[in-house]
């Protein structure tokens, strides 16, 4: 099965999944994104149709953003003392979380996490730089009994060209 969105690289909305005919069925028929959605609206599949066109016909885009990417790595990722990015190294989409020795040193709570990123998004905005935090539920707030995993708070930095 290979599935993928359209909503971040493509700057529209919805996914895809493909596959065997008995695949692609069962996932027709039984999964809750069928059940639950409705189509894709005609402009957002405009957009992912010419932003796809666009990718083929400029190869040099993908080139430019993989700089972006490796000059965003060079600056933020090794240099940091409180931050390091937990995304692959190829990827526009950075989320960067603090470093278990920051969290260790400073004795740094879920909370506590949560309002220094919040401070780093705040203080980027002011600078006109646009990230934003990774939302979750604090681990407490989930109800669960029993935690299999849970999101470590983060940044989440999406390079363009």
């Amino acid at each position: 099965m290979i599935i993928g969105s359209m909503s971040g690289a493509l700057a529209a909305a919805g996914g895809f999944c493909a596959g065997s005919d008995d695949v692609v069925e069962h996932q027709r028929i039984s999964a809750a994104s069928y059940t639950f959605s409705a189509a894709l609206p005609a402009m957002a599949a405009v957009t992912a149709s010419e932003a796809l066109m666009m990718l083929q016909t400029q190869p040099e885009l993908m080139m430019q953003l993989r700089e972006t990417i490796k000059t965003m790595w060079g600056q933020l990722d090794p240099r940091s003392d409180w931050v390091y990015c937990t995304s692959a190294p190829e990827n526009p989409i950075m989320l960067m979380v603090l470093k278990p020795e920051v969290l260790s040193s400073k004795r740094l709570g879920w909370d506590d996490q949560q309002q220094i990123l919040q401070d780093v998004v705040d203080e980027c905005l002011a600078q006109g730089v646009l990230i934003t935090r990774v939302k979750s539920l604090s681990p407490d707030a989930s109800g669960a009994k029993t935690t299999v995993y849970t999101q470590q708070p983060a940044l989440k930095i999406c390079l363009t060209i």
